[in-house]
């Protein structure tokens, strides 16, 4: 968008060699600068692939100058006010897709630009004149901002909704597995780094399909959304507010939590889910201690590869899921613990992760 945005100035160059007359005397030495910024801004443009907001300011800035230059050497006024139109073009990119302070500068800038050319083309027809000329080039610049930017806070928004939707179990409202496991990624790489541990729980309702066979399945829905209210309530009781809770099956829920809770965890749920709920749960629990992985075979693209996480997700699960079964076994509306399991991992920056969602994104698209 900047290179074809900065290639606008061309046309000028080929007008002005074909009809002389059509620019002010001497236009020709700052036509020719203005040419020369254009082709550096091309190329480096072309060079870089994706600008950054500064560079995209500092480049957007000098192209919007060289539009005003540009227009101010045309003779004819009407010349003038059809170029000064194209320094709508830097704000509007602008709004698109960069941050509101850069799409704030260069909107202004915009403005000052096409009001500094109306004043002094159409200075001499009169103030009303120059006035409604100043109020229609302001209206040119920012009527596209305005519109590329709520249709761009239209379009985040439908975004966050449909990521809401596609992690967040409909009926619980709790995380799904999808939206569990990237909040996972992040809770392993904080306790890789921290050399921590981290505390998992698997409820898992007792006696759930007798519900759904004696009640229905609406029953059972509504036992299933009292149980997540539940885990929540005892997350926030235990100092776990931080706790990944999610409904990873039918009638089973996965917590993970970094920091080790205030009290048991698990008696916090036995005692709320008791309070709260017709059913009886059972939990079992493994405490997860974290280490970098050091195996030098490991390469990035072998990581990127594999789902990684969802290795270390079923070796919790597998060890939490036994702790499960002893406590089923034992009785029910119980606790059982597995001790610790110990599992490696490459820590990640946020921009690391981002790439590697972007790229197998890309991948996925047929």
């Amino acid at each position: 968008m900047v290179i074809a945005s900065a290639s606008g100035a061309l046309p000028l160059l080929f007008i002005a060699m074909v009809s002389p007359t059509f620019l002010k005397p001497g236009a020709f030495p700052l036509l020719s600068a203005i040419i020369a910024f254009t082709a550096i801004t091309v190329l480096f443009a072309a060079k870089i692939g994706r600008l950054t907001d500064v560079q995209f300011a500092i480049l957007g800035t000098g192209g919007m100058i060289g539009v005003a230059v540009s227009a101010y050497l045309i003779a004819d006024p009407t010349g003038t006010r059809a170029v000064t139109s194209m320094l709508a073009v830097v704000p509007a990119i602008a709004a698109s897709g960069s941050p509101g302070r850069v799409t704030a500068a260069v909107t202004s800038g915009s403005v000052l630009l096409a009001t500094w050319l109306s004043v002094i083309t159409l200075s001499e027809s009169g103030l009303a004149v120059t006035f409604v000329a100043v109020g229609a080039a302001a209206t040119t610049v920012l009527v596209p901002v305005v519109l590329i930017a709520a249709l761009r806070r239209s379009l985040l928004a439908v975004n966050d909704r449909l990521s809401v939707l596609a992690n967040t179990d409909p009926l619980t409202r709790l995380l799904n597995r999808r939206g569990m496991l990237s909040q996972v990624e992040a809770l392993l790489d904080k306790a890789c780094t921290s050399r921590g541990r981290v505390w998992a729980y698997v409820v898992d309702i007792d006696h759930f399909k007798a519900v759904n066979d004696s009640f229905g399945h609406a029953a059972g829905d509504q036992v299933l959304v009292t149980i997540a209210e539940a885990l929540r309530h005892a997350t926030d009781r235990t100092g776990s507010q931080e706790a990944i809770v999610s409904r990873i099956g039918g009638e089973e829920f996965l917590i993970l939590t970094e920091l080790q809770p205030r009290a048991p965890l698990e008696a916090a749920i036995l005692e709320r889910v008791r309070a709260e709920c017709d059913v009886t749960v059972s939990v079992g629990s493994v405490t997860v201690d974290v280490r970098a992985s050091l195996d030098p075979r490991l390469s990035f693209e072998a990581e990127h590869e594999s789902p990684h996480v969802e290795h270390v997700i079923d070796t919790i699960m597998h060890a939490a899921d036994n702790a499960l079964y002893d406590a089923k076994s034992s009785g029910r509306d119980r606790s059982a613990h597995a001790g610790a399991v110990l599992v490696t991992w490459k820590a990640r920056t946020a921009e690391e992760r981002s790439e590697i969602a972007a790229d197998l994104a890309r991948r996925a698209m047929p």
